[in-house]
């Protein structure tokens, strides 16, 4: 009996274009999951690839600079957030589907506000659910689903690998975007190991040579310069949104650890987008080749697991 693939795609912003470049990478090998686990934006890949509406949200989501973001969205206090992100989906309506009516089983987790639980949703408006996975908090509206307020799915399990043993996978692949978070790198500078801060070019020797002569002043020049931006460095402090979206990831990288000790899947897939700002869709196809690389460096090791 063959084995059921399953398939976690993880939380990450504009880091899930990765996501697209696994399921690439999937159908480039003649595999196709089971089962999807979504989480966040990885609910948004997930949902919109099995809808049939997947080049359709790439071409949109490839368009979300700020200001176009501006026009997309709207600017309203409610629902414990600032923006209201029903607007946008409206163009996918005509794709949407239930959950129950998909080729393969899928579910998008999804955090809820009343009691912190972790909520799975298995049924109703594909576009909903993903949706609800990916209500960051404070910035996008709350969801409503049946009774409950939900929030994006990265509070509670931010690639979802229990999920998707849950609803039958065998061997599950899991694509965890946080893994090498954003952190703020620049507050982590070592000691310059030279002695001194160099303001003059030090007396040149008789019988030294020009090139040598300049040898010296421009390695003086470049010795003060390292200084100088060390200064700098260690005299600047955190700014409001590098802070945010910093703390974001170290929260999501340490919560996606705990949770992969607990619930291992069978191959992990960790591309480094440590590079990618939360709002960089623009960069759509160097994200989509880090995905599609990360699942193809470990082809050999998935046939085996699957036994092909």
């Amino acid at each position: 009996m063959a084995k059921k693939l399953g398939l976690v795609l993880g939380s990450g912003a504009a880091r899930g274009w990765a996501h697209v470049g696994v399921l690439r990478a999937l159908n480039e090998i003649g595999l196709k999951p089971d089962v999807i686990a979504g989480c966040s934006v990885g609910a948004l890949v997930g949902g919109a690839h099995l809808i049939g509406a997947l080049d359709e949200f790439e071409a949109w989501a490839r368009e979300l600079k700020p200001l176009s973001a501006l026009e997309r969205f709207t600017l309203k206090v409610d629902r414990g957030g600032l923006i209201d992100t029903a607007p946008a989906f409206k163009a996918f309506r005509g794709y949407d589907k239930n959950i129950e009516d998909l080729p393969i089983k899928f579910a998008a987790v999804a955090a809820d506000l009343a009691t912190g639980d972790e909520i799975a949703i298995r049924t109703g408006s594909v576009i909903d659910a993903a949706r609800a996975s990916s209500a960051i908090p404070v910035v996008f509206h709350a969801v409503q689903h049946g009774n409950r307020w939900l929030v994006d799915g990265a509070l509670a399990n931010p690639a979802p690998v229990s999920l998707a043993r849950e609803m039958g996978a065998d061997i599950v692949v899991s694509v965890d975007l946080n893994a090498v978070p954003r952190v703020l790198q620049r507050f982590d500078a070592p000691p310059p190991s030279v002695p001194a801060v160099v303001t003059e070019a030090a007396p040149i020797k008789s019988g030294l040579t020009g090139a040598v002569a300049k040898l010296i002043e421009d390695t003086q020049i470049s010795i003060k310069r390292q200084f100088d931006f060390a200064k700098a460095r260690a005299d600047a402090a955190p700014h409001l949104f590098e802070t945010a979206y910093a703390s974001a990831d170290i929260f999501q990288m340490h919560l996606a650890r705990a949770r992969a000790r607990i619930d291992p899947p069978d191959l992990l897939l960790q591309p480094d987008m440590r590079d990618a700002m939360p709002t960089a869709f623009d960069r759509a196809d160097e994200f989509i080749e880090e995905g599609r690389t990360a699942l193809l460096a470990q082809r050999g090791k998935l046939e085996t697991l699957l036994q092909l």
